[in-house]
């Protein structure tokens, strides 16, 4: 390897891990700002996506880059693959981040309705699958991208239950449907995180071990 290929190397990586910070900042700020019912800090988050999505993009463009540069190939080649699907599904997180805080709008201008039961855990549960996928990336280490993977069960399971308690509360509740159904479509957007985080987990696997292991069950 160049020394030139190495240095861009890791400069895409260094940029993947900033991204990777600033989703999960965001993510984790999106859930501080809807249970506490702060829309001035949610509008700070949905106003910060744009940073977020031009980072997603300087990405790209030095992916492109270097691949024009030295048509890398084998690990190399690799790793840059999964840089650009790593980048993208971040890409969604930090949007995904951003809709919560919207929904967190949302609430606030809504009569005050008690979150479900189980949601502070499954966000926290999806924060940390989004804290070890950047942590995969930074160690690239595939053995912690399995562990990972088998976090989603848990969440996919308190998703369940969180959306089956908010119908019932919609039927027990009519004046509070409004509010509990954006708690729904939170508790979705929360699922789709989780989901991306395991997408991240997959990638690493490809790149370290060169096992495409997405859908494979």
């Amino acid at each position: 390897m160049s020394k030139h290929l190495l240095r861009d190397i890791s400069n895409l990586a260094d940029q993947l891990i900033l991204i990777g910070n600033r989703c999960e900042d965001a993510f984790g700020k999106a859930i501080e700002s809807i249970l506490a019912r702060d829309a001035e800090s949610a509008r700070q988050i949905v106003e910060g996506d744009s940073v977020i999505d031009a980072l997603e993009v300087q990405l790209e463009e030095s992916a492109l880059k270097i691949l024009a540069l030295y048509a890398p190939v084998a690990s190399d080649l690799r790793f840059i693959v999964a840089a650009i699907k790593i980048n993208n599904d971040l890409e969604r997180i930090g949007d995904i981040a951003s809709s919560i805080a919207k929904r967190a709008i949302d609430l606030d201008c809504l009569k005050p309705t008690s979150p479900p039961l189980d949601f502070a855990e499954m966000a926290q549960r999806t924060r940390v699958m989004v804290r070890e996928a950047i942590q995969c990336m930074v160690q690239r280490d595939e053995q912690r991208a399995r562990a990972l993977m088998a976090m989603d069960d848990k969440v996919d399971d308190l998703n369940r239950k969180i959306l089956a308690s908010l119908e019932q509360r919609m039927a027990e509740e009519p004046e509070a449907v409004p509010a509990l159904l954006r708690w729904a479509n939170v508790a979705r957007l929360v699922e789709r995180i989780a989901d991306y985080s395991t997408n991240i987990a997959e990638d690493i696997i490809y790149l370290e071990e060169g096992d495409i292991v997405r859908h494979a069950n």
